[in-house]
């Protein structure tokens, strides 16, 4: 009878700990949008106050995988030029521009493109300093050897970095990829491997094999496919052809002198400012999407210069022209010729003359665009703008 009384005593207590097993973990809160932070439309500083800042290229947001990162580099040497040998450091800060750490200390760059800082994956940096692409953690500790290098791919994929560099055996302006898990080095190709050019275009003042530079290595989205800039003539911006292939070194499409400051729209499109495109279009600097083989597909936006593009290519960010005086950043939708938002960024002596260029990118969720813009003579720093709502139609 005891028995039977301890028994239905513990019953209920039983039955609550099946009950208390059976409740579903808490789901954790989710981060809150950085976002919220800053007023739509109203630009902001991103590096320091009193130091000029720079990002990195055109179209290669600054920000983390996850979005929670920001990097910069903070420029430390006065600008004298173009091709002043600048000394700073690599900085880091959360996306809602608190907590600003510096990463590791900078030697020898200019200030076109800073080091062409990338992130890897959420904790490792790759960049270009000295002649050398270097890979560190967010400890500043390097991650594999630094290698010497001409000219550094856009961004990574897949742990990988694209670069190009001339070949000890060959002479040959080359392209490699560098696996930054393993620390492996594999060639692609190199200059003699586009040397059919010659044979699809009319080529004036043609440069000898071992002068036809290689650089803008750009992956696919889906890092199949590269694309790249070859300089095959003296003959000026006509001279520097885009050639695309897949990763093996095959698929060889020959676009012709390429479009102004260019990206892959998807893994088979390629988007750029149309300033020399023979598609029977006017060449008149405005945003456009060609095939591979440079056929027309669409317009993107108005004219502009160096292009960047949402992820999901809704929007899309330029600025003015070269040598244009104001020069001025806008964002369009994708498909319309007017701008819904601007922001004046500067004169022609700090943009063109000293290289500041304003390289806009777009933020991993489409909300924020980021950009160089001068607040002073000789003073240009990396800002960033939350974009507004788009006006509806």
């Amino acid at each position: 009878m005891k028995t039977l009384r301890k028994f239905v005593f513990l019953l209920p207590i039983i039955f609550f700990g099946f009950i208390q097993c059976d409740e579903p973990k808490a789901e954790p809160a989710p981060a809150p949008d950085p976002n919220l932070n800053f007023e739509p439309g109203v630009p902001v500083r991103v590096g320091p106050e009193n130091s000029n800042s720079t990002f990195s290229y055109y179209n290669t947001t600054p920000e983390s995988p996850d979005g929670s990162l920001i990097c910069y580099v903070k420029i430390l040497t006065t600008q004298r030029n173009r091709y002043t040998n600048l000394k700073g450091e690599l900085w880091t800060c959360n996306a809602d521009l608190t907590g600003h750490k510096m990463i590791v200390e900078l030697n020898n760059f200019q200030v076109h493109n800073g080091v062409n800082a990338q992130w890897v994956d959420n904790n490792t940096i790759a960049y270009f300093d000295d002649g050398h692409i270097k890979v560190v953690n967010l400890k500043g500790e390097e991650q594999v050897p630094a290698i010497r290098a001409f000219s550094i791919g856009h961004a990574p994929h897949d742990n990988k970095i694209l670069y190009s560099h001339i070949s000890e055996e060959t002479n040959y302006y080359t392209i490699y990829e560098y696996d930054i898990s393993n620390g492996e080095k594999t060639k692609i190709a190199d200059a003699s491997t586009f040397k059919d050019i010659v044979n699809h275009f009319s080529i004036d003042n043609i440069r000898k094999m071992s002068d036809r530079k290689i650089r803008h290595l750009i992956y696919s989205p889906d890092g199949s496919k590269i694309a790249l800039r070859l300089d095959v003539s003296n003959g000026g911006e006509s001279g520097n052809h885009l050639v695309t292939m897949n990763k093996s070194g095959g698929d060889i499409h020959f676009f012709g002198p390429k479009p102004m400051h260019f990206a892959w729209y998807d893994n088979e499109s390629i988007m750029g400012h149309d300033n020399q495109i023979n598609d029977r279009k006017t060449n008149d600097k405005s945003a456009r999407r060609w095939s591979l083989d440079a056929e027309f597909i669409e317009t993107l936006a108005g004219p502009g210069n160096h292009l960047a593009a949402s992820v999901n290519r809704e929007l899309i960010a330029s600025e003015s022209w070269y040598n244009k005086d104001p020069v001025v950043l806008k964002i369009f939708k994708k498909g319309e010729t007017k701008q819904f938002w601007f922001d004046y960024v500067g004169d022609d002596t700090i943009v063109w003359e000293l290289g500041n260029h304003v390289n806009p990118s777009f933020s991993r969720d489409g909300k924020r665009v980021y950009y160089h813009k001068s607040v002073g003579p000789g003073q240009s720093q990396a800002w960033m703008v939350v974009i507004p709502e788009i006006p509806s139609e």
